[in-house]
């Protein structure tokens, strides 16, 4: 009887998903690094397959679906950026500047909006909804204790709670980001982004 030696389940399953996954990123980083309408181009899976050096149907094999790898790698680089952003909010010596700090920081990283479109590509599909529901958990989950690390810390204090706030200001990010994205007049700098977060 044959088995697989390439499974999800299996070390070296393991290491093609990983390959894989990093290639996606890598693709979508690059992508986001171009200005105009190059920015607006989605990677295909056979530009996937040759940067992670596997053939296409592994890509289906390990994810499902592109939209299932482009939205995990999106999010991979975008809670790599959190990390980033949650460094530059601990330089910040007061608590307006903290919020100031973060609206920036959060609307400046490149995966904020490719994290926004891999968002919008779930659609009807419930297997996506269903990953965009655990990965925004993952994200809300690191912030809340983010901010409640920083409030404990600096001696702040948040009326709104730190879960709310950090659900509010993701929210607010993400719907920021895709008016811009959609060519609204206006955009993120008319936004009083810092305002969602109730930390004092």
């Amino acid at each position: 009887m044959a088995t697989t030696t390439e499974g999800p389940g299996t070390a070296r399953g393991a290491a093609t998903r990983a390959k894989i996954l990093a290639a996606t990123a890598g693709l979508l980083s690059g992508a986001a690094a171009h200005d105009g309408s190059e920015s607006h181009r989605t990677v295909t899976v056979s530009e996937i397959a040759r940067a992670a050096g596997v053939y296409p149907n592994q890509i289906t094999h390990h994810f499902g679906s592109k939209d299932r790898l482009v939205l995990d790698a999106a999010f991979a680089l975008f809670l790599r950026d959190t990390t980033r952003l949650q460094a530059s909010g601990r330089r910040a010596r007061s608590a307006e500047a903290f919020r100031q700090v973060l609206a920036r920081t959060a609307l400046a990283m490149p995966s904020t909006l490719l994290v926004v479109r891999a968002l919008g590509a779930a659609g009807d599909d419930a297997a996506q909804r269903e990953r965009v529901r655990l990965l925004l958990a993952v994200l809300f989950r690191q912030s809340e204790r983010y901010l409640e690390r920083v409030v404990t810390e600096r001696g702040w204090s948040s009326p709104s709670g730190v879960g709310r706030d950090a659900r509010t200001f993701w929210s607010a990010v993400f719907g920021a980001t895709l008016l811009a994205d959609a060519g609204v007049t206006g955009g993120p700098s008319d936004l009083d982004l810092a305002g969602t977060v109730s930390i004092t």
